[in-house]
């Protein structure tokens, strides 16, 4: 009986142990969702080829993705530490994950920080996320504004890379410097397949100001799958293993950003710009009054499409946080497109303008509003679909969003 006692007493001691050695990981989380509506969207037949038609819609994520996640940081002794970042993404309509189905597809990583910075080895978003969730409007309006952002090849809505590593250096005075690097695993071939990038990002008060680069080169198709390490190259075209010889680079973009808190004003804003330098010659002259549409991302003279060569993005701002929770936000958006084999220049732009009302620190209410104007090149649409001949769009969206 003695001996079962101390057995007993034993594996309860190890457990709470256990129990307290695990007491120190984070679970987190964020549930957005909200109803939308979009005036135009693409509703073609037979006997009305042009037709469109609005389209209201539950969505989750327009501001931020729905996600859950878990975090812990181990003290090592002697100023260095071990942590972990487990999260993945869902849809709060459906309950589908989100990244093609990946459990942790948002970010997972191991890593080790101290006096000399830190090192993160997995999958996870490079330091133009950084630069544009600071400075762009992607915080006030998220997936609003990925058309408009080339299709969102500049990373302004966060792209991903796997198998990469990541060094932060730790904060001088305000300024902190990063760099990254994807490996493309392929065989007999370094560049097959890589992407890196790097950044920096200066902070002091109220003002901020920051930069990012990031550059991928072609990969191979795997079983129908894009084997680059960057897994924003799906919305590429030109990122698509046919356009090239595997190792080409296939997408260079970079980004800079500022912002300036005075009271309760907030300017920002941000100048990005996207090449592709394996984009074709499309159709020697656009017809946008007889061909209906054209996807962004693949269709030429559209946004990130299998011609736009180069794209030069402008993102302004203006926040005004009013007493009581309630924050006022305002953008300016507009994008510029070359074209291979065109003369044609294209042109988006955008005006956002929203409302935020805070009910705590963890639950806000939200809703915007936003039109969509493009000029000599197929629309991408603002949400719900492209608007396919017409040329202007309007959106608007009110949301709950709750941290945990």
């Amino acid at each position: 009986m003695k001996k079962k006692t101390l057995a007993l007493a034993t594996i309860a001691a190890f457990a709470t142990a256990y129990a307290e050695a695990q007491s120190s990981v984070v679970i987190y989380g964020i549930l957005d969702t909200g109803m939308s509506y979009a005036n135009k969207i693409a509703a073609p037949t037979s006997a009305a080829p042009r037709a469109t038609g609005g389209k209201w819609t539950l969505d989750s994520g327009t501001v931020q993705q729905s996600r859950f996640g878990f975090r812990d940081t181990e003290d090592l002794g002697g100023g260095l530490k071990a942590f972990f970042n487990l999260e993945g993404g869902f849809s709060v309509d459906s309950g589908a994950s989100g990244q093609g189905g990946l459990t942790f597809g948002r970010t997972s990583v191991v890593g080790l920080a101290g006096d000399f910075g830190s090192v993160q080895l997995g999958r996870r978003k490079d330091y133009t996320d950084d630069i544009s969730s600071k400075y762009s409007s992607v915080d006030d309006y998220g997936v609003f504004g990925n058309g408009v952002h080339d299709n969102n090849l500049d990373r302004y809505g966060g792209n991903r890379s796997n198998n990469q590593i990541r060094y932060d250096t730790p904060d001088f005075n305000g300024l902190k410097l990063n760099a990254m690097y994807a490996f493309g695993e392929t065989a007999g071939s370094i560049s097959t397949g890589q992407s890196f990038g790097f950044g920096a990002n200066y902070k002091n008060a109220g003002f901020g100001v920051g930069l990012g680069y990031f550059q991928a080169k072609l990969g191979t198709l795997v079983g129908g799958v894009n084997s680059s390490s960057d897994q924003g190259a799906g919305s590429a075209a030109a990122c698509a293993p046919s356009f090239g010889t595997p190792g080409d680079t296939c997408l260079k973009t970079w980004v800079i950003g500022s912002s300036y808190t005075i009271d309760k004003l907030k300017l920002r804003g941000t100048l990005s710009q996207v090449r592709q330098p394996l984009a074709v010659a499309g159709a020697a002259a656009p017809n946008f009054t007889a061909k209906f549409t054209g996807a962004a991302g693949s269709a030429a003279f559209a946004a990130g499409g299998s011609n736009n060569d180069k794209t030069n993005i402008a993102d302004l701002g203006l926040d005004c946080s009013l007493d009581g929770g309630l924050t006022v936000t305002g953008s300016l958006l507009q994008s510029r497109y070359d074209f291979v084999g065109s003369s044609v220049k294209g042109r988006l732009t955008q005006v956002i303008l929203g409302l935020d009302y805070r009910l705590s620190k963890r639950t806000d209410l939200y809703t915007f509003a936003s039109s969509l104007r493009a000029s000599d090149m197929y629309s991408p649409g603002i949400i719900g679909g492209a608007p396919g001949a017409n040329n202007s769009s309007v959106a608007m969206t009110a949301g709950i969003r709750h941290l945990f």
